[in-house]
């Protein structure tokens, strides 16, 4: 609910209808404008945050509009619990170029939204959420011409990132994957990584070991050797964020011993196959 103005003469009738922008309107409803057009004072109601009420009354002496932009382009959003659904105040929204570069940055007010104006056209952008006990959430947008772009947003607790399976507490996370033959962190590992570092801080009794896999391609003997220094190479990166070493109580390669698939090296099997393969898994010893 926004204030429009809108010209009217006898021989046109009216014009084009223009929106009275800031400080009239605001992100919230904004409504009943009266004006006294000799001495240009008036009021107007809305349930702005700052009021006493819901509805409030606000005055004005003299108006001042501000010059409505000719292309609005904007990326909006609300955020949200993923389990509950329950809106997210107080997050903080960063708004990143395709370089990571922050542009801008904006806490998410009382009912869980954002807005980013005056953004370029056509453009991708990168959107980081961050908010105290939750994973971080990165994901990618899009600006279009002349419009606003809507984007839901769900943060994950940090502690739902622990299950079990065959009876066994992982910390669940995407796979950490590596290159072919290679043994270092790449970015989105890191990414990865970090995330479970953020779960380990927050639950300060938690002991994890670290197993590595390989895929069946080379020998098997060099399979087992790197991928131990796939998981000494997780262990240690884990250290190097904060992490007590004694906290991880082994970080152990077992090459191709336990492939997810059927890629043992007697049926042909794609790159994404073998992929799959390359990972590094972390089991929970100790809460």
């Amino acid at each position: 609910m926004d204030i429009f103005e809108v010209a009217y003469n006898e021989d046109d009738g009216f014009l084009e209808a223009r929106n009275l922008g800031k400080p009239v309107n605001s992100k919230k409803d904004d409504f009943s404008f009266i004006v006294d057009e000799d001495s240009q004072e008036g009021y107007f109601a809305s349930n702005r945050d700052g009021g006493k009420g819901d509805d409030d009354i606000y005055s004005f002496k003299k108006l001042e509009l501000e010059e409505t932009p000719s292309n609005i382009n904007a990326i909006a959003g609300v955020v949200t619990e993923l389990v509950s659904g329950d809106v997210m105040p107080n997050a903080m929204v960063e708004l990143l170029d395709e370089n990571n570069i922050k542009l801008k940055e904006m806490e998410t007010d009382e009912n869980g939204t954002f807005v980013f104006e005056d953004l370029d056209s056509d453009t991708r952008y990168v959107l980081k959420t961050t908010k105290d006990t939750y994973y971080e959430d990165i994901r990618e947008s899009a600006t279009a011409e002349n419009d606003t772009v809507n984007v839901a947003v769900t943060m994950r607790k940090l502690h739902d990132a622990i299950a079990v399976e065959n009876g066994i507490k992982k910390l669940k996370t995407e796979m950490i994957h590596f290159n072919f033959d290679k043994s270092f962190i790449r970015k989105d590992a890191a990414q990865e990584l970090d995330k479970l570092v953020a779960v380990m801080k927050d639950s300060p009794t938690m002991v994890i070991k670290i197993e590595s896999h390989t895929d069946s391609r080379g020998d098997a003997s060099y399979n087992k050797y790197l991928s131990d220094k796939r998981a000494k190479s997780t262990r240690d990166y884990m250290i190097s964020q904060g992490i007590a070493p004694e906290r991880i109580e082994s970080a152990i390669g077992y090459g191709e011993e336990r492939l997810l698939n059927e890629c043992n090296g007697r049926i042909p099997c794609t790159e994404e196959q073998h992929y799959l393969n390359r990972r590094s898994e972390f089991i929970v010893v100790e809460m």
